[in-house]
């Protein structure tokens, strides 16, 4: 069982928090670093020391932000390599190996990173949407010559 956050020191709680805060940085998720590393705390205990310290807060949401940008890195390496995967089929007699590269699979990876970064750095990678012109350049001179020409009719027609 993992030990509660009143047997942790001060000392191994800073050590605790900056491997966390590294680990993340480089794109790791929290709950696998708490997971899979050694030496770490409960989920529960990490996260009480989350949420009573603004501090941390704020170097976690730094951390994720630096952790979308290593995510985004390994998008270009998945597209970049050939993944090959293995089917093996039974003809009768015969079985059949065919290696083919997994295409579908790593569109699934990146797509799913993506996903990821759009939610922590919507303003980043999120959709870029343009509401009001279509994609067309918006020009308010011929609306605004429309005005001044009928403010100016208005002005002569008071003479």
């Amino acid at each position: 069982m993992a030990a509660t956050s009143a047997t942790y020191t001060d000392e191994q709680r800073g050590i605790i928090v900056a491997h966390v805060l590294t680990e993340l940085a480089g794109g790791r998720a929290v709950s696998r670093i708490l997971r899979e590393d050694g030496g770490m705390p409960a989920a529960a205990t990490f996260w009480n020391w989350y949420y009573a310290d603004e501090t941390l807060m704020e170097k976690v949401a730094r951390a994720r932000e630096n952790g979308v940008e290593a995510i985004m890195d390994e998008t270009l390496a998945i597209a970049d390599e050939q993944e090959i995967g293995e089917t093996v089929t039974e003809d009768g007699d015969k079985t059949t190996i065919k290696r083919e590269d997994m295409l579908g699979h790593r569109k699934l990876r990146i797509d799913t990173r993506h996903k990821y970064a759009q939610m922590i750095a919507p303003r980043k990678y999120g959709p870029k949407l343009d509401l009001t012109s279509g994609g067309e350049k918006i020009g308010l001179t011929a609306e605004i010559e429309g005005a001044r020409r009928r403010a100016a009719e208005k002005l002569s027609d008071g003479d």
